[in-house]
């Protein structure tokens, strides 16, 4: 028996997959405490294809942008990409919004790592006290800063997950530009 394949069918079966494996994107965009690498993307659609994830993604960015709700897709750093609330949002949630607790001198800590990486653990204690082993401790655990064994004592940079959390790209040389102009 001959099968018979309607180019209608046809095109709404691709349209289904297409319309399924933007709403696999968006929710997994929701549903992650991190940004998602272009790779991570394109494992839970289960395609090797970069052009076919590009558009998809682009699609989702265009829509999210048109419909001017609370919500924007971004590329927070070199092909990698994040759902979050618009700025003007934030302040009406801010009670409802769970942030990381982060400390007052923890914070300066993190910018000081921010501004200065790669950088000593000791210079680091020099230049803010003794609470810096805490306050490392901390933002090792949150996962905003990375450190590797060197000498007696550690290199600290900051992560992946700390340029995602605050919005910069994973540069260590743009980082610190970013921050400089924010300063001005």
């Amino acid at each position: 028996m001959a099968r018979y394949s309607s180019p209608c069918l046809s095109n709404r079966v691709i349209n289904m997959g297409v319309k399924e494996d933007r709403s696999v994107i968006e929710a997994a965009l929701y549903a992650a405490d991190h940004p998602l690498t272009f790779s991570e993307i394109r494992g839970l659609i289960g395609t090797s294809s970069e052009t076919y994830s590009r558009r998809l993604i682009e699609a989702l960015i265009a829509d999210y942008s048109k419909r001017g709700g609370p919500l924007i897709l971004s590329e927070t750093a070199k092909d990698t990409f994040a759902l979050h609330l618009r700025e003007e949002y934030m302040s009406k949630l801010e009670k409802i919004v769970p942030k990381a607790k982060i400390s007052r001198g923890a914070l300066k800590t993190l910018a000081l790592v921010a501004y200065k990486q790669p950088v000593y653990q000791a210079k680091l204690a020099e230049l803010r006290g003794g609470r810096v082993y805490e306050h490392l401790r901390q933002l090792t655990t949150l996962g905003f800063v990375e450190s590797r064994a060197f000498g007696r004592t550690r290199v600290l940079r900051t992560s992946r997950r700390f340029a995602g959390y605050f919005g910069f790209e994973d540069d260590m040389d743009k980082i610190r530009e970013r921050l400089e102009e924010l300063t001005r």
